[in-house]
């Protein structure tokens, strides 16, 4: 396996800081459109500058430093990430940093996805945490389009006290989870496995159908026995950037980190896909029971 430990969404998003504009940051991301209808009639350009500025005073309201923006799945989807300060360092000094995720996957840009994430530094892996935070939030800078002039409502863009809070909640109750989460990881790195308990970890994972008596078979018949994405899994639990620092070699916490390694680096046809996929979609799952049967072992 070639190992890579660059970002999951390199080329698809673009680094920015909170001292651009909107219009500088979609120009940046080349998510600048002109005026293109979509059902609603509703200038897309106008939906994306809007959705940006919500996304920098949320991060604002929400204490994060905006760090990333880009689009996916052509530009339907506009996503941000915004860098919390619940960080933690593991033993061997794996750094482990808390992200909160910003995304619309709808071009009304009306509702927009909030998500808890941790990003460990040496590999790029990431997971999403579960809060006890609403998992979305409406677009209170999306302005209403009219057929005549001046076509768009006036309304003052800004939060007002109201959303304010509750954005402020919403982050309390992400970074309690991130902290809750860094206790349960700090349990995983104090878990000792072996070869027999990653594989039987990783049929589990990605081949929970799968009936056998693993400890009774040898190696080469597990390979053949294996799914692509397991047998990725485990070359990844020995092999995946940061897999040989104290806290992941040969432990649970190895073991977790391989499985999401894979799912943010290797699985999926394109880029853009496993990004989708890491973050909305069955991919997301698999890092979630990923977790759980760790936490088990």
């Amino acid at each position: 396996m070639e190992a890579t430990n660059q970002k999951p969404w390199r080329g698809i998003g673009v680094e920015v800081d909170k001292n651009l504009s909107s219009r500088e940051m979609l120009y940046k991301a080349k998510l600048d459109w002109e005026v293109s209808k979509i059902p609603s009639q509703r200038p897309k350009s106008y939906g994306n500058q809007e959705t940006i500025r919500f996304f920098k005073d949320f991060f604002g309201a929400a204490e994060a430093e905006i760090e990333t923006v880009g689009g996916l799945d052509a530009a339907r989807i506009l996503w941000s990430l915004g860098r919390l300060k619940e960080n933690f360092i593991l033993k061997g000094g794996d750094v482990v940093k808390s992200y909160v995720l910003l995304a619309s996957r709808d071009e009304g840009r009306e509702k927009i996805e909030v998500q808890f994430l941790t990003i460990r530094e040496s590999c790029f892996n990431m997971l999403k945490i579960s809060s006890n935070a609403k998992p979305y939030i409406k677009n209170v800078f999306r302005r209403t389009f009219k057929p005549t002039f001046p076509f768009l409502n006036q309304k003052a863009q800004k939060f007002d006290d109201e959303t304010r809070k509750k954005v402020r909640d919403m982050a309390a109750m992400g970074n309690k989870a991130i902290s809750d989460f860094a206790e349960n990881a700090r349990l995983l790195t104090d878990k000792k496995v072996d070869n027999v308990i990653a594989w039987r970890f990783m049929f589990n994972v990605f081949q929970s159908d799968v009936d056998t008596n693993i400890p009774l078979l040898e190696e080469k018949e597990l390979g053949e026995l294996a799914a692509n994405e397991t047998r990725l899994a485990v070359d990844a639990f020995s092999r995946a950037p940061g897999q040989e620092l104290e806290s992941s070699s040969m432990t649970a916490w190895g073991l977790l980190n391989a499985v999401t390694y894979i799912v943010d680096h290797r699985l999926s046809k394109s880029q853009d896909s496993r990004l989708r996929q890491a973050w909305f979609g069955a991919n997301a799952k698999l890092k979630k029971r990923a977790f759980e049967l760790a936490l088990a072992l």
